[in-house]
């Protein structure tokens, strides 16, 4: 939590007691995030670097009072939320607090706001509904970026290459200057047979770790401060199919960008972008801009109940049936092999490739530390899958039939763990259920380790190896308890 400087305080009149960084928490994270960045993986407006919040204070401090309704656009995304009034809500010296914390926080550098002049500006207001951006930007209009690239030339090449040459020691044809700051190919002089240089300089704004995004057709590379981060060889398109991620240290301050290209023949682009590490959005570096990330549509239980989802999920058989506890455990049971294929922590899965066709691919889970524990049939042929039942807490029991004999293979979750019950009924001979085809399995009775990630602990359960694969040995009558511990 930044506190402003004392003298800063009282040279603007904004000396107060609000502490800007609980009120930001208790009032505004639940939208922005703690860190500024946008709640819920960025789908709300990020504050940090916004120039939203910069320059003119009254600007921020208009749309606390009043709110804001429509699409405003923050660093090349677009959003289309409401902000709602907070002016009812919060006195002028607190909405000062909370501003002050937003504009010299996340890398803003912005001067504090006095309670003084949030009262000043509430008193002069002449309206009392929300603001559109339009009305409010006719007011307040955003200050005027710098450009991307500072200082950005571009010099032209002609040749034929198929990797990238040296170009240090070739004579360009003309040079130019981006006005733009960006990466472009507008001053490409013929269509096929050319390279293109770029120079120019980046300002980061903290220190840090940064990662650069590189495409291109055919090839380029990115280099900073005399480093080459990326590179990309030979003749090939700019479809998602061949870009490269490049990541540098950098302090505050300027750095010293070099970008490389060549075309052979036919299709030409290049595509830059760079970002901090913690950030989820590219900061474009070219006029062929990197696609936004994919809007997530995470389905997560609630506080005391699991989740069911029924979809296509990677890793799982078609007839996928996905299970996510509120203690941040999961798995898919597969009504194919009859199993249990795949656990894993954290979040569950982003339901968005399949919200409005059930058939576009495989999703694969959302969190991580995923364990795929088999991608076989669990049980000898014959068997039938019966469906499976919830407990009022929503935990799973898969039901399977086996001539007289009945399998339930109940689920429960743990402190990052599962719990898994195993019980046969009926008359017959005793049951192996395969636990796993792919992980090794390694201790005594009692307490195993099961492959690199997970512990598992046995309960009245007898493991036998056959090969490759570890099954539990069932008894019709005696039930079996199988806790599935990552480490």
């Amino acid at each position: 939590m930044l506190r402003p400087l004392l003298s800063s305080l009282l040279l603007t009149g904004a000396a107060f007691s609000q502490d800007g960084g609980q009120l930001f928490t208790l009032y505004c994270s639940a939208c922005h995030g703690a860190d500024g960045l946008g709640a819920t993986g960025g789908q709300f407006p990020p504050l940090a670097g916004s120039p939203w919040i910069q320059g003119d204070p009254a600007r921020a401090v208009k749309i606390a009072l009043l709110g804001l309704h429509g699409k405003v656009e923050v660093e090349g995304r677009t959003y289309d939320l409401e902000m709602p009034p907070q002016g009812g809500v919060l006195a002028d010296d607190q909405i000062a607090a909370i501003l002050t914390y937003v504009r010299s926080s996340w890398g803003n550098h912005e001067t504090p706001v006095a309670a003084d002049f949030v009262k000043t500006t509430r008193a002069g207001l002449t309206r009392t509904a929300q603001w559109t951006p339009e009305e409010l930007l006719k007011e307040h209009p955003l200050p005027k970026p710098p450009p991307p690239i500072a200082n950005l030339t571009s010099r032209v090449y002609h040749g034929k290459w198929t990797d990238l040459p040296d170009f240090n020691q070739l004579k360009p044809e003309n040079m130019e200057e981006e006005q733009s700051g960006l990466v472009s190919m507008k001053h490409s002089d013929v269509q096929d047979y050319f390279g293109l240089v770029w120079e120019g300089e980046l300002t980061a704004p903290e220190a840090g770790a940064y990662v650069f995004h590189l495409d291109a057709d055919d090839g380029a590379r990115v280099i900073v401060d005399g480093k080459s981060l990326a590179e990309i060889h030979g003749l090939g398109p700019m479809n998602g199919s061949r870009p490269k991620e490049g990541k540098a240290d950098l302090t505050a301050g300027v750095h010293k960008l070099r970008v490389e290209f060549y075309e052979y023949t036919d299709n030409q682009g290049i595509q830059l972008a760079w970002k901090k590490a913690s950030s989820p959005f590219w900061q474009n570096l070219s006029d062929n801009p990197v696609p936004p990330p994919k809007e997530k549509m995470l389905i997560a239980p609630s506080a005391t109940r699991a989740v069911v989802y029924r979809n296509f999920i990677a890793g799982v058989s078609p007839r996928a049936i996905g299970i996510g506890f509120p203690s941040g455990v999961n798995l898919a049971y597969s009504a194919d092999h009859l199993g249990t294929e795949l656990i894993w922590t954290g979040d569950f899965i982003d339901a968005s490739r399949h919200w409005t066709d059930r058939g576009q691919g495989n999703e694969p889970p959302a969190g991580d530390h995923v364990v795929k524990l088999s991608n076989s049939a669990v049980l000898p042929d014959g068997a039938t899958f019966r469906g499976y039942k919830l407990d009022p807490a929503g935990n799973p029991t898969f039901s399977v039939q086996l001539g007289t004999r009945l399998l339930l293979d109940s689920w429960k979750p743990g402190d990052r763990s599962l719990v898994r019950t195993l019980n046969l009924s009926g008359s017959g001979e005793a049951l192996d259920v395969l636990l796993t085809d792919s992980l090794a399995v390694q201790g005594s009775a009692g307490t195993v380790q099961l492959g690199d990630q997970l512990t598992l602990k046995t309960d009245h359960a007898t493991l036998l190896t056959k090969g490759s694969s570890t099954y539990v040995h069932l008894t019709s009558g005696q039930p079996a308890t199988l806790t599935y511990q990552w480490r």
